[in-house]
């Protein structure tokens, strides 16, 4: 009978033994679908960054071409349509503005007036 008991006691504790295991090794995999599902919606988001920033980026680039070309239209319309002493008397109404136009550089700096007024 001893013996009996034993090996009732072996077949105990190896089945709980066993089922503790595999326990074990169920939340392991269950952990492992969470961290996986977490990495998929990292992923996913630095993707939506990256292409937010390339687009802003590209907008930016937009954006200072046309100003560019608005810049130019200013100052290529200030050489054929204004005289020199009339954009000198509109950019001394404009002295509390920033005016920058090209045309202007040249003159002013060998006035000794800064490029921008």
């Amino acid at each position: 009978m001893n013996g009996m008991v034993y090996i009732m006691i072996g077949g105990i504790l190896g089945l709980l033994l066993g089922m503790l295991i595999m326990y074990l090794l169920q939340k392991k995999g269950a952990h492992y679908e969470d961290t996986r599902a977490v990495q998929e919606k990292l992923d996913a988001y630095q993707e939506q960054v990256e292409g937010h920033f390339a687009k802003t980026a590209d907008l930016i680039d937009n954006l200072t071409e046309s100003y560019k070309a608005v810049f130019e239209h200013l100052s290529d319309s200030a050489e054929s349509l204004l005289t020199e002493e009339q954009i000198k008397n509109q950019l001394a109404n404009r002295k509390s503005r920033e005016v920058t136009i090209k045309y202007l550089k040249g003159s002013q700096q060998s006035e000794d007036t800064p490029d921008s007024v």
